[in-house]
C-alpha cells in the first residue's frame, strides 16, 4: 500500500482534532497546581517536606521494615484547598508519609499502593496540641496559593473512554474511533495525530485532575469493598521534593470512594 500523502494527513489530522472537541470537554477535568515558598509556615498548614503535625500522645509514624520515622512528603489542610477539591475531599489534614531507604523500598514492594514502606492519613487537628516529631524531614517548602488550570486523561485511559485507535503497521496508519460522536476517521499517518496531542494529563505536583501514568492506568482496588479507588493528588520526582520516584517516575495518591478513610500511594517510572 502506498504511504499516506503528508498535506492529506496534517488535513485529516486537524479535522480529527476539530471533530474530538466535545469529548475533550466531556472529560476535560480542573487541577490545581501547588504555588510554594520556602519555610515551614503553620504546624497543620499545607507544605511539601517538613515536619508533620503529630497528634499529641501519638508516635510519629515508622517504616515496619527498619522502624525509622517516615519522611513527611506531603501535608494538606482540606479545610484550605480550592472549594470545587475540599467539596470531594471533606476536611481534615492529609499527611504522606514514605521511606526512601532502598532496602526497605525493596523488601516492602514500596512502589505498591499499600506498602508498608509509606503510610497516607487523613487526621483531625482539633486532638489536641502537636506532639514532638522526629526524624531528619525533607526541605520544608510551604504550600501559600493554587493555580487552577484545564487537565485532560492520559492516552492510556482514552480508550476506557470512548476513544480508540485501530492501527494499520503495515501501512503506517492509524484510524480513530469514538462512537459517542460518531467518529470513525480515514486513516492517517502513523505519526501524524499523536494520541497525547489530544488529550494528555499534565505532569508535575498537582491536585486532582488527572493522573499522568507511566507504565499504563493503575489505579488500585479498596482492600475492603474492591472498589476502584479515585485518583487525588500527584507527586512527581524532583518537582517541589528532592526525591525520585525509581528512574524519574511519579507518584499518586488514591482514595476509595466508599471508604474516606482508606488511601494508598503508589509509584511508577519508565
Amino acid at each position: 500500500m502506498e504511504p499516506s500523502d503528508k498535506s492529506d494527513d496534517a488535513a485529516k489530522a486537524e479535522a480529527i482534532q476539530k471533530a474530538l472537541e466535545p469529548w475533550r470537554n466531556k472529560h476535560k477535568r480542573s487541577a490545581w497546581l501547588p504555588q510554594v515558598k520556602n519555610g515551614h509556615g503553620r504546624a497543620a498548614g499545607s507544605r511539601f517536606g517538613g515536619l508533620p503535625w503529630i497528634p499529641s500522645g501519638e508516635n510519629h509514624p515508622a517504616c515496619a521494615n527498619c522502624e525509622q520515622p517516615l519522611r513527611l512528603l506531603l501535608q494538606l489542610d482540606l479545610e484550605t484547598i480550592p472549594e470545587e477539591a475540599r467539596q470531594r475531599l471533606g476536611k481534615g489534614l492529609l499527611q504522606a508519609f514514605y521511606c526512601e531507604r532502598d532496602d526497605c523500598e525493596q523488601e516492602c514492594n514500596g512502589w505498591s499502593p499499600f506498602s508498608e514502606a509509606h503510610q497516607i492519613r487523613i487526621i483531625d487537628t482539633a486532638r489536641g496540641e502537636m506532639a514532638a516529631p522526629a526524624g531528619k524531614p525533607f526541605p520544608p517548602k510551604e504550600i501559600s496559593g493554587w493555580k487552577q488550570v484545564e487537565d485532560f486523561p492520559s492516552a492510556a485511559e482514552h480508550k476506557e473512554l470512548g476513544l480508540d485507535r485501530d492501527y494499520d503497521f503495515e501501512a503506517n496508519t492509524v484510524r480513530f474511533l469514538c462512537p459517542e460522536i460518531g467518529l470513525d476517521s480515514p486513516p492517517i499517518g502513523l505519526y501524524e495525530l499523536e494520541a497525547e496531542t489530544i488529550a494528555n494529563a499534565s505532569m508535575g505536583d498537582k491536585l486532582l485532575g488527572w493522573p499522568h501514568w507511566i507504565q499504563g492506568v493503575e489505579y488500585p482496588e479498596c482492600p475492603q469493598c474492591k472498589a476502584r479507588m479515585e485518583y487525588v493528588l500527584q507527586i512527581d520526582s524532583q518537582d517541589h521534593l528532592p526525591l525520585m520516584w525509581g528512574d524519574m517516575g511519579t507518584a499518586h495518591i488514591t482514595r476509595c470512594p466508599n471508604h474516606p478513610e482508606v488511601l494508598a500511594l503508589g509509584w511508577a517510572c519508565g
